[in-house]
């Protein structure tokens, strides 16, 4: 569960809305099935590597041990760095998200409240981790799935006001935005949308029997890919024109669909 909704997140549920206004449906797709390819092989390998090392470290630890130290210490700091930029961005995020439906507490609150709470959590250790993390991807799972079956009856005309809308923004205002820049800028979205999936990996050294859930996990990458993410983006991409504005706020993405 940890592996389909490690990366289920900001890149999904927000990110994506800036980057279907600056690409359009057509490359939004088209990008996540280019990156979530070239992941699935780095999922596989990596899930491999884990199997015959399962060495704390992990991706960090490999490259020390087959490459050279120099590259396998730069790896770790780079990694961490990742981390210490990633995770304000997750929690302003959540903040924006929870300030739709209130504004009458400064987003700073809420930043601050889900801060204690993950340090928190980590003071109960892997365990604890792991847990809460089954429970919060069990939940993001779901949301996801909720999303999908409504944008199909929506798509479908299943809305209030039982219009079909089928591939109607894709025709106008188009299937691309801002043309080939438009493009390559959704590249780095589709990049960070996936970040997470690295975590199978890591959970290795922490595993009872990695020769057997390790590969079951980085199968399930694949599934998570195609269902989550491309199934997902291609149901926003009908329901919601790239010219729409509040979609450049970033917040709304999977808002605008439902309303």
């Amino acid at each position: 569960m940890i592996a389909i909704g490690g990366s289920i997140g900001n890149g999904l549920f927000v990110v994506s809305g800036s980057a279907l206004a600056s690409g359009g449906p057509a490359a939004l797709i088209i990008n996540f099935i280019i990156t979530g390819f070239m992941l699935f092989n780095v999922a596989m390998t990596l899930g491999e590597l884990s199997v015959a090392f399962p060495v704390s470290g992990s991706f960090a630890s490999h490259s020390s041990r087959f490459l050279d130290r120099a590259w396998g210490f730069a790896m770790g700091w780079n990694y961490a760095m990742n981390w210490l930029i990633a995770l304000p961005i997750e929690l302003t995020s959540a903040g924006l998200i929870i300030n739709y439906w209130t504004k009458s507490v400064n987003i700073a609150v809420w930043i601050t409240i889900l801060l204690v709470a993950l340090i928190i959590i980590n003071l109960f250790g892997v365990r604890g981790y792991g847990d809460i993390e089954f429970f919060i991807s069990i939940i993001k799972v779901i949301a996801v799935i909720g999303f999908i079956i409504l944008g199909i009856v929506l798509v479908f005309g299943g809305g209030p006001n039982h219009e079909y809308i089928g591939g109607k923004y894709w025709h106008d205002p188009g299937p691309f935005a801002h043309g080939f820049k438009g493009v390559c800028s959704v590249f780095v979205t589709a990049a960070y949308a996936f970040s997470g999936t690295e975590l199978v990996g890591l959970a290795a050294a922490e595993t009872a029997n990695p020769l057997k859930t390790i590969p079951r996990a980085t199968k399930q990458v694949f599934w998570r890919i195609l269902i989550f993410y491309i199934v997902s983006l291609t149901l926003i991409g009908c329901l919601v024109p790239y010219t729409n504005s509040r979609l450049l706020n970033k917040w709304y993405v999977l808002k605008t669909p439902i309303e």
